[in-house]
């Protein structure tokens, strides 16, 4: 089954199921994901998500919800169960939708729309024909503030742009994805190797973290693997013990005119290290909550840099912190601050000077109680 077949696939169903469809709502439709809302006659919005693998159909997609209602929750543990006959499996996507939709209409006692007994004809006539934007496979990865509708019912929270020093945190609207393209094989291995790892999780209830964070922290790893600047070894990026949530990051080159570049030179001299080692830990709230990033090592002087490698950075606050940032921003943000703060690698570290979580996190939750008192000083720029 080719790719063309689920961009079939996903034009039918945008083209069927608007965002003011009455019953069933088509948020975001990709390579790699499926966002969809099921509206009850009471208004109440079941959001549901389907994570689409490179491999599929061979790997079906991961269905799953937000939402704790009985009746959305069975229907998710039915879905990842449920096996289309053989004459439906030419489209399985259109299969889960078209079980989905009837399945909820029964347990809700209310009608099924007719569009969903006409999928199958679509799909096998060809005559979907979605808006250009909508049926690009390349779908640009959509920012978590915009209008898909949080559990409740609520809009999402959109938080103020806020830059920190001179970068564009944002991105550039992130760049059209296409699945796994312009990714080595051995990254694609990575991506591969969590999507069944977090399908087998929900199998067996297990699940870490939630949905939408998972799916996220997934597409900003896609994103930093295609991305020239890590390709370039700018930085680079490894996964501890294959947790999506906890990265280890090494900063591998700084700005060239900087003491630290010098620094970064003799201690790849003496020591056979070249790199700032970082570690970046998300929790089950983001990208609506900052990650916390410390220094591991070396310890550092100046930078921004406090007790235990807590980095004192405005964006990395909650006061601070938007959920349009992307990962690889910060990360460059953050080399760009070690610099602009003329941070120095301490040579002499055989005092017993370390770094460590529990001093990093002490002094990171002092930071933050500290600037929702007094607020950020921002100083003048012929002070850097």
């Amino acid at each position: 089954m080719s790719k063309s077949t689920l961009k079939l696939e996903l034009s039918i169903l945008e083209k069927n199921f608007p965002r003011d469809h009455e019953r069933f709502q088509v948020a975001l439709a990709s390579a790699e994901e499926l966002v969809c809302k099921f509206v009850a006659p009471n208004g109440t919005k079941f959001h549901i998500q389907s994570n689409i693998s490179p491999s599929y159909p061979t790997v079906l997609p991961l269905w799953t919800t937000d939402s704790a209602d009985p009746n959305a929750v069975q229907l998710i543990e039915e879905l990842n169960t449920y096996h289309e006959a053989s004459a439906d499996a030419t489209h399985p996507l259109l299969s889960k939708v078209r079980y989905l939709i009837t399945s909820m209409c029964k347990r809700l006692d209310i009608p099924v729309p007719p569009v969903v007994g006409e999928l199958f004809s679509q799909a096998s006539s060809g005559c979907a024909h979605a808006d250009s934007g909508s049926e690009d496979m390349n779908h640009s990865v959509s920012d978590e503030t915009s209008d898909v509708e949080s559990v409740d019912g609520d809009d999402v929270d959109n938080e103020d742009d806020q830059g920190d020093e001179d970068m564009d945190l944002h991105g550039s609207d992130h760049e059209d994805i296409g699945g796994d393209e312009g990714i080595k094989e051995e990254h694609k291995a990575v991506l591969e190797k969590i999507r069944l790892n977090t399908r087998q999780e929900y199998l067996h209830g297990a699940t870490s973290g939630s949905v939408r964070a998972t799916d996220r922290l997934m597409r900003e790893l896609q994103d930093i693997y295609r991305s020239q600047n890590f390709k370039d070894g700018i930085y680079s990026v490894e996964l501890a013990d294959d947790n999506l949530y906890n990265w280890s990051v090494k900063l591998l080159k700084v700005d060239p005119d900087s003491a630290l570049y010098e620094d970064l030179k003799k201690m790849k001299e003496t020591e056979g290290v070249d790199h700032i080692l970082l570690h970046i830990q998300f929790d089950d709230k983001f990208p609506y909550t900052p990650p916390f990033v410390r220094v591991v090592k070396p310890v550092l002087t100046g930078g921004y840099v406090l007790a235990g490698g807590a980095i004192c950075m405005e964006l990395l606050t909650p006061q601070g912190w938007s959920s349009a940032y992307t990962i690889e921003a910060v990360i460059l943000q953050i080399g760009a601050t070690l610099v602009k703060g003329k941070a120095r690698i301490v040579v002499t570290q055989s005092k017993g000077e370390t770094y460590t979580l529990a001093k990093a996190q002490h002094t990171y939750k002092s930071l933050v109680k500290i600037h929702e008192k007094s607020g950020w000083f921002t100083p003048p720029k012929d002070e850097g």
